[in-house]
């Protein structure tokens, strides 16, 4: 299911120098039938990866009831995060899927947004929140780079796109 590996030898930044495009978290072809269902494998291929404690899928799915985080962007996305008590590693992952599924509408109390992109961002300080979540919002907001996520098959290039896009370390 998920087509990449974390590369050998990579080393991990802290965030609060430069944030971290996780390959080993990145999947270009997540087959998820809900918001729910794309979070548990998201979770599941998290934890195995060493990225986030067991505790990451609760704590992401309540803090999404409580604060949605799908955008309305040329290509609708969600950007889910909780607490850094369930996270491991900081950065950033990436994991499109083969077809939309709902997320709460960020901002909104009813609203909902079929989204084709989940960007979880991991984060181990959460003075680096904000900073964060703005450049990733700002980032998916630009269609042509949107346009190069969707195309791509390739988890490199993926990566490429985002180290080229929010400056992050490689």
């Amino acid at each position: 299911m998920y087509n990449s590996t974390l590369q050998e030898g990579t080393t991990l930044v802290p965030m609060s120098a430069t944030p971290k495009f996780l390959r080993g978290f990145c999947a270009t072809s997540l087959d998820a039938t809900s918001a729910i269902d794309a979070l548990e494998k998201i979770a599941t291929h998290g934890y195995e990866q060493g990225f986030v404690e067991q505790s990451w899928l609760a704590a992401v799915v309540d803090r999404e009831k409580e604060f949605p985080t799908g955008l309305p962007t040329p290509i609708p996305v969600a950007i889910p995060h909780t607490d850094s008590t369930h996270v491991k590693t900081n950065g950033i992952g990436f994991f499109r899927l083969v077809r939309p599924v709902s997320f709460g509408e960020m901002g909104s109390i009813a609203g909902n947004i079929d989204v084709s992109i989940i960007i979880p961002l991991l984060i181990t300080d959460p003075k680096d929140q904000v900073d964060l979540l703005t450049s990733v919002i700002n980032a998916v907001q630009d269609a042509d780079f949107m346009d190069k996520l969707m195309e791509t098959r390739d988890p490199s290039e993926v990566e490429t796109l985002f180290n080229a896009r929010l400056t992050l370390a490689s």
